[in-house]
């Protein structure tokens, strides 16, 4: 699915795309390739007051010289490429199943339904509503632990299949009948939110007072407002259709990430890049990180003295290396955008004009400009940036990686079998990363 420009997220209009491409061993949220342009003085309200008139002037941006802009490069002189078409890339089995379609009913539309308590049959099945009491008690003392226990006279609603519970709990009530007592053994995850429980083997005595479950009328199967959808069987396939078009983009979106890196892997780069070009993303790196920065202090009070102050502290690296790491982060980008854009010119793939103009003016009439000319204006003297060359180095990263996709040959693999896979090599280049390490 093709990403949109906005320009509430500078991070976008940086010409860059390759989030997560990072090949060194720091790859975090500020190492993607998805860097912005410059933000200083610039917040939410200040691009609200750019567009009405309500906001304070800001100070202009310092202009990108001319060759700081992708289009003064033929990318061929800094990289040449391997094998990148037909390239074996492995993808799930899109496999949906009835019970996927059940579940995802039951997560996603018990809203629009209407539960009514169950009189014909005792025991809880998925998708009930189960009236329940707990305590719950460590699985090796007995003792209750803290907000693990309901005692109260309206008891608690759960609906079965919902994961709103630990995993294990749910599914130790199905079967089990209204008026009964249980016990269910599980075991808290080891990334739980409360650190004196994860990990920690508990038992939860449960009480089953009453269960009820969606009637699934036509009426509220109609009232949903999903075309040609008006009974239950109708929406389970539609839900069932959803599904499989969910998994369907999802494996193309990894046959782009996943075809890009093999296409890395086999292309040979230059020594050296235009240090204009290392500058500049290593100021949208700063600038992403500087976004970062801004969260961490609203959200969690926590605070850094500058952005080298941040990587030292969260990227574990000296901060007398941190000027090489950014460095090197800025040339990592600038590999895989010269990248895709030597494949668009072996490729004759190209952007016009009309093309640029297009997307930008959907992103200057969500913006509040009448035209593409006026919001080019502001972004040049709010950020220093020629809008349209930023749009075209999107929109030739898109086009590159469009290629590559369907270009590659999916093969595919049953999801256990490619998680193991990824898992095993995911391990085998931290391994390799660690034995690089100068500490070690």
């Amino acid at each position: 699915m093709k990403k949109k420009l906005t320009i509430l997220m500078a991070t976008v209009l940086s010409g860059a795309l390759l989030a997560g491409c990072s090949k060194t061993g720091n790859s975090t949220e500020g190492s993607s390739a998805n860097t912005s342009a410059s933000l200083d003085g610039i917040n939410a309200e200040s691009l609200q007051g750019a567009v009405d008139g309500s906001g304070e002037a800001t100070e202009p941006a310092e202009p990108l010289s001319e060759d700081g802009y992708l289009s003064k490069y033929t990318a061929s002189d800094y990289v040449t490429l391997g094998d990148y078409k037909g390239l074996e890339v492995k993808v799930p089995i899109v496999d949906i199943t009835d019970e996927d379609a059940e579940s995802t009913l039951m997560s996603s539309y018990s809203s629009y339904f209407t539960a009514v308590e169950v009189t014909d049959r005792k025991d809880v099945q998925l998708g009930d509503t189960a009236n329940i009491n707990y305590a719950g008690k460590y699985a090796d003392t007995l003792e209750a632990f803290e907000g693990g226990t309901d005692d109260s006279e309206e008891g608690y609603d759960l609906v079965i299949g919902s994961g709103t519970f630990i995993p294990g709990f749910e599914d130790g009530l199905i079967g089990a009948e209204v008026g009964t007592t249980v016990d269910i053994n599980v075991t808290f995850p080891e990334d739980y939110g409360k650190a004196e429980l994860a990990g920690v083997d508990v038992i939860f005595t449960v009480t089953i007072n009453k269960i009820s479950a969606p009637a699934y009328t036509d009426e509220e199967v109609t009232a949903i407002g999903i075309e040609g959808v008006t009974d239950k069987a109708g929406l389970l396939e539609y839900i069932k259709e959803d599904l499989k078009t969910q998994a369907e983009e999802e494996n193309k979106e990894t046959a782009r990430s996943k075809a890009l890196e093999l296409a890395y892997d086999n292309a040979t780069f230059a020594e050296e890049f235009p240090q204009v070009l290392i500058d500049r993303f290593v100021a949208d790196y700063e600038d992403t990180l500087e976004y970062y920065m801004q969260m961490y202090s609203y959200y969690y009070g926590v605070t850094y003295s500058s952005v080298d102050d941040y990587i030292a502290q969260n990227y574990g690296i000296a901060l007398e290396e941190v000027e090489s790491y950014k460095n090197e982060q800025a040339i990592e980008q600038l590999k895989y955008i010269f990248l895709e854009r030597a494949i668009a010119e072996a490729e004759g793939l190209t952007v016009t004009d009309e093309d640029v103009e297009a997307e930008l003016l959907d992103i200057a009439t969500q913006s509040g400009y009448t035209d593409v000319d006026s919001f080019a204006e502001f972004y040049f003297t709010t950020y220093g940036r020629d809008v349209r060359e930023l749009a075209a180095e999107q929109l030739i990263a898109e086009k590159a990686q469009d290629f590559l996709a369907e270009n590659a040959t999916l093969v595919e693999v049953e999801a256990s079998v490619l998680e193991a896979e990824e898992a095993a090599e995911a391990e085998e280049t931290e391994g390799a990363e660690e034995a690089e390490s100068p500490e070690k």
